[in-house]
C-alpha cells in the first residue's frame, strides 16, 4: 500500500501564494495537522516513511515517524512541488490571470519558468514506482505537493481525477495499490483525521 499525503499548512498556503519549490515551513496550524495526520496512522501498518526534500514535506513526513518510531525520513527531490519559476510568491490567483490554463496545460511549452505538467508527472511516477519497487511487499508513506500528488492522481486515473479536477487538502491521504506494476487508487483526499483532538 502507498499512502501519499500533501503537506500540512505554511503561512503562503494561508495567504494563497505559490510556493512550487520556495521552501516555505509549516505554521503553527500545519504542525497540529501534522500531529493530527500522525494520530491517524498510529494504528495502521506503515514500514517506510519518504518526503520530499522541501521543509514543509520533510517536517510533516517526521511528525509521523515520530509517533510510528521510524527516525529514518528518506527524501527525494523528484517528491517535490511543481517549479513555478518566476511566478513563485505571487498569489494564486493572479497567476490565473496571467495562465488561465496553467494548472491544465498538457502538451505547452514553458513559460515564465514554470514546469511542464508532463516533466511532474513523470518525476512522481518514476520516483513513486521506485519508491515501491524498492519496498517490495511493504506498505510506504510518502509526503508530497498538491499539484505533484495531483498530477500522478491524472496518470493512475488516466485523467478521470487529479489535475485540473481535485484540490487536495493539507495532510489528506490518498491511497494506492501497487501490484506487478499496476497501480489502483483506493482512497482519495481524506482528511477525516483533521477532527482529531490534539495538544
Amino acid at each position: 500500500m502507498l499512502y501519499l499525503v500533501r503537506h500540512g499548512e505554511t503561512d503562503w498556503n494561508k495567504q494563497k501564494l505559490l510556493q512550487g519549490h520556495t521552501n516555505i515551513p509549516l505554521n503553527e496550524q500545519g504542525k497540529r495537522q501534522a500531529k493530527q495526520l500522525a494520530e491517524k496512522f498510529k494504528d495502521i501498518e506503515v514500514d517506510r516513511i519518504y518526503a520530499s526534500d522541501l521543509e514543509r514535506a520533510l517536517e510533516t513526513a517526521r511528525t509521523v515517524g515520530e509517533k510510528k518510531g521510524i527516525t529514518d525520513v528518506q527524501t527525494f527531490e523528484r517528491l517535490r512541488e511543481r517549479c513555478f519559476g518566476e511566478m513563485e510568491g505571487i498569489q494564486v490567483v493572479k497567476l490565473d490571470e496571467l495562465l488561465p490554463n496553467c494548472w491544465t496545460n498538457w502538451g505547452e511549452e514553458s513559460v515564465h519558468g514554470i514546469e511542464p505538467l508532463e516533466e511532474m508527472q513523470s518525476r512522481m511516477a518514476e520516483q513513486l514506482k521506485e519508491i515501491m519497487e524498492e519496498a517490495k511487499e511493504e506498505d510506504v508513506l510518502v509526503v508530497s505537493h498538491g499539484a505533484a500528488i495531483n498530477s500522478f492522481i491524472h496518470f493512475v486515473t488516466k485523467g478521470e481525477s487529479g489535475t485540473g479536477i481535485l484540490r487536495l487538502k493539507n495532510t489528506a491521504v490518498t491511497s494506492f495499490t501497487y501490484k506487478e506494476g499496476e497501480w489502483e487508487m483506493v482512497t482519495c483526499n481524506d482528511d477525516s483525521h483533521l477532527e482529531i483532538p490534539v495538544s
